[in-house]
């Protein structure tokens, strides 16, 4: 399955985008603290003054980064989340999405792997990411509902999604790519068998 908006999201780049893809390239390979603003700046092909009219500080642009995936998650989404499906079939879109999103962009996937839980990440933040998810949140709660996803809290139930996306994802990518559909068809068994009531 192709989402086409991902080549057209990634591609037309703004200075401000280029900022953060570059921060992020950076910062997965060499970490918060091996990677000064004058590193990404030279990486994003920009000036100090540049970066810091974006972003006053590293833990803003690392913010930035966190909220820039989050969106481009929620495109994914969008491409997903059909309501003339049945709900099963609109959760399976919702999580092979996921999981294609992060397999074609390994960089996001090990930006949100390092700094999830990263205290650097502000309240706020997290917030703001978590209201782009209601089309997921109206999901799994429609599927409480109407009694086919298990009645627990909405916050275990994300957690759940997001731990079981990342440790496959992660294990996915050790994986041939000829053996990655039928691993994820097995992995969407699996989970849906978790949530289901």
């Amino acid at each position: 399955m192709e989402y086409s908006f991902q080549i057209t999201y990634f591609c037309t780049v703004d200075k401000r985008e280029q900022i953060i893809l570059a921060a992020m390239k950076l910062l997965c390979e060499k970490g918060v603290q091996a990677t000064p603003m004058s590193a990404i700046a030279k990486a994003a092909n920009t000036g100090m003054g540049t970066i810091y009219n974006y972003f006053p500080t590293k833990e803003a642009l690392i913010n930035g980064i966190y909220l820039h995936i989050k969106t481009a998650e929620i495109l994914v989404m969008d491409t997903a989340l059909d309501e003339t499906k049945s709900l099963k079939l609109r959760f399976f879109h919702f999580y092979t999405a996921f999981v294609h999103y992060y397999l074609k962009y390994p960089y996001s996937f090990a930006f949100m792997d390092q700094f999830h839980s990263s205290p650097v990440i502000l309240e706020e933040t997290r917030e703001a990411g978590k209201a782009n998810f209601l089309p997921v949140i109206e999901l799994l709660t429609d599927g409480q509902k109407q009694g086919l996803i298990k009645e627990m809290e909405l916050e275990s139930l994300l957690q759940f999604l997001s731990g079981t996306i990342n440790t496959f994802v992660r294990w996915l990518q050790t994986k041939p790519a000829k053996q990655r559909e039928v691993l994820l068809k097995q992995q969407l068994r699996m989970v849906w068998d978790a949530i289901k009531e």
